[in-house]
């Protein structure tokens, strides 16, 4: 199995809400920030820089709290995306938990991927996700935050 090193971030606000992302496509998809780790970055530089490029959001209001094991998932045969063109299976991720720090900080309208963002709770996250990923973030979730969000 051939899965692609990738990096997602759980960015929480004062209130406890996490950021939702709603792709550009297919519309209606939500997810957190997330993305590829390069072969010269580490798994925290990754996440660092994906939440820049796909939210606006610039490091200096991040602070990391934690993060998760490894977690993967597969892709279906219905899903496609054009810098994948067969690579990969599937993703092995690292789901990093952070939080908003300081004021100043900006959010981007909308970016390349996505056309909207939402502060929601984490059982509204797991009810938008797409299924194939739902399990990941469920291990995930039940990692960074010790609670039993279900299977």
């Amino acid at each position: 199995m051939n899965l692609r090193q990738n990096a997602a971030a759980v960015i929480e606000n004062s209130q406890g809400l996490i950021l939702a992302c709603e792709r550009r496509k297919p519309r209606g998809a939500w997810q957190l920030p997330q993305g590829g780790i390069d072969e010269s970055e580490s798994a925290e530089d990754a996440v660092f820089r994906e939440i820049w490029e796909e939210t606006g959001i610039e490091k200096e209001f991040l602070t990391i709290v934690g993060h998760s094991s490894k977690v993967h998932y597969l892709f279906p045969h219905t899903v496609s995306w054009e810098s994948n063109k067969g690579k990969y299976d599937g993703q092995e991720q690292i789901y990093f938990h952070l939080k908003i720090v300081g004021s100043g900080w900006k959010l981007a309208d909308e970016t390349e991927e996505f056309v909207a963002f939402e502060w929601i709770t984490k059982k509204e996250m797991l009810k938008r996700i797409v299924p194939f990923k739902k399990e990941c973030y469920i291990k995930a979730f039940n990692e960074l935050f010790g609670e039993d969000y279900g299977n």
